[in-house]
């Protein structure tokens, strides 16, 4: 497992975690989701037009 996906794992693991928890007040839930999907889709394009590769492995 690649830091790319570990970071992956553990954002998916908050997004969930804090909709349903009294970490955050509701108000504040949405700024927290946006500023992370922002987040991912930054890391993600990075990952995929500078890096040019994700590390996935294709099993023949």
């Amino acid at each position: 497992m690649t830091t790319f996906h570990i970071i992956h794992l553990l954002v998916g693991l908050w997004l969930a975690f804090a909709n349903f928890s009294n970490i955050m007040p509701p108000a504040s839930l949405a700024t927290n989701n946006i500023i992370l999907g922002v987040v991912v889709a930054l890391y993600n394009a990075y990952y995929l037009f500078a890096q040019r590769s994700v590390d996935v492995e294709q099993k023949t």
